[in-house]
């Protein structure tokens, strides 16, 4: 697979799953795809850790009746050999509360004869929680706005 075969790949993958074309995106995964998520699983109830196309299809599903994909925008697709890295803004609907969450997530894939066997997935896990919860946690104002950064990172 040439790198803009990839490219195509990923753009049609998110486009698909947010249409709602789960079908697409099924067959897209290799049977023994390795799916690591670095999020909250208080906030999105599945394990960390997943290995196998039917254990995939099971977490999805396990999303799916949690919270509702309302659009996920690629910002930037980086491909490089048979991988493909990425940051997508997230916007989904907790199906229980009805409130929307909204986050980034860079994820990182790897493609072998047009199949997806690798994806792994950081968001930021106390975002999501907080967002999940509707309320703050109540961290120390050190890690509020910024406070205690290294110098010269910004806000």
């Amino acid at each position: 697979m040439t790198a803009e075969d990839i490219r195509n790949l990923v753009y049609q993958a998110y486009e698909a799953f947010d249409r709602g074309d789960r079908g697409f995106v099924v067959d897209l995964f290799d049977d023994d795809i390795e799916w690591i998520m670095n999020a909250a699983p208080e906030a999105l109830p599945f394990p960390n850790r997943i290995k196998g196309k039917s254990q995939v299809l099971a977490a999805l599903k396990a999303i799916d009746d949690v919270v509702e994909t309302l659009r996920n925008e690629l910002l930037l697709v980086l491909v490089e050999g048979d991988r493909a890295a990425l940051i997508c803004d997230c916007t989904l609907r907790q199906r229980s509360s009805g409130r929307v969450m909204r986050y980034k997530v860079a994820a990182f894939q790897r493609y072998r004869a047009g199949k997806l066997v690798e994806y792994h997935y950081f968001a930021d896990g106390l975002d999501i929680l907080q967002q999940a919860l509707g309320r703050d946690l109540g961290l120390p104002s050190a890690y509020a706005s910024g406070a205690g950064r290294a110098p010269g990172l910004g806000s």
